[in-house]
């Protein structure tokens, strides 16, 4: 089947022994052999019962709307395998479910990014502020993003030009998967750096804006999301918004202190890692500037 594929990257390809794995999450108690080989059949059965669903013209519709949004290379992508993985395990493995998501998707795409991407000129007043730098891969094969929040403006920004942003990112982040034996599902890793970041940064808004996106169209993209040295401040609005995420989601996020730059070295080379993080590499440009 043909291999889904992003605008700026390479084709991301998958064999079912992969995809088996990567969906044998290890939080989950082991199964026997018969159970998991009846459950990856059972999930056989449902990637093929939802690529017959798209098979028509509500999935053709959709199909082009995401090549013409720049996600799929090919129409043909959105029945591959992977795509159907991704999305079924993002709405709990119910057909119904996975397939109004598709569709809703694919709407959402081709009228956000009409052109293929988000023009870099539409979100000139966000990259100016040089707080996203997409810093190479963690030990995973997963793009590192690190967001500086001290620079963000929680007063002055435009809500909509953030959400472009947050798009952007994203995009880039996919673009630049390295899908290998360690990272199946062709996820990303993100740092959120909380140091010395103000009343001036905090914004609950922005937050809950890019949460919508991974839930709602960048599915199954976060592997991992650390929040790194957070203040005082940031406690409150945390114990209010992480309630509201789900499980799977909450699952991934974790909270870090400098004084366990050791656990970020576990997971990213120190060559890789800025030495603001404990690692041995120096910062490098800022998203937009590369």
């Amino acid at each position: 089947k043909a291999a889904p594929r992003h605008s700026r990257g390479h084709p991301v390809e998958f064999t079912s022994a992969t995809i088996a794995a990567a969906d044998m999450a290890p939080s989950l108690p082991a199964a026997a052999p018969a159970e998991a080989s009846q459950r990856d059949l059972d999930k056989d059965a449902k990637i093929k019962e939802l690529r017959e669903k798209l098979t028509g013209e509500a999935g053709d519709k959709a199909g082009q709307q995401l090549v013409q949004g720049g996600e799929l290379q090919t129409a043909s992508e959105l029945t591959g395998d992977a795509f159907l993985h991704r999305w079924l395990r993002a709405r709990g493995w119910d057909i119904e479910r996975a397939y109004n998501a598709i569709v809703r998707h694919a709407e959402w795409r081709v009228t956000m990014m009409p052109n293929g991407k988000v023009d870099e000129a539409s979100i000139a007043n966000e990259l100016a502020c040089e707080k996203v730098y997409i810093h190479g891969h963690d030990r995973k094969g997963r793009p590192l993003m690190i967001i500086q929040v001290k620079k963000h403006n929680g007063w002055t920004r435009n809500l909509e030009e953030l959400e472009r942003l947050c798009c952007y990112i994203l995009d880039e982040c996919v673009g630049r998967v390295q899908v290998s034996e360690v990272n199946p599902r062709g996820q990303c890793c993100a740092l959120l750096d909380l140091t010395d970041m103000g009343a001036l940064s905090m914004d609950i808004q922005a937050i809950k804006t890019l949460f919508a996106l991974l839930g709602e169209h960048y599915v199954e993209r976060l592997g991992a999301m650390y929040f790194y040295n957070p203040p005082y401040i940031f406690w409150g609005a945390w114990n209010t918004l992480s309630p509201l995420l789900p499980e799977p989601t909450r699952n991934k996020i974790k909270v870090i202190d400098p004084s366990q730059n050791s656990e970020l070295l576990e997971l990213v080379d120190p060559d890789i890692l800025p030495k603001e993080y404990g690692g041995n590499a120096p910062l490098g440009a800022p998203l937009g500037k590369a």
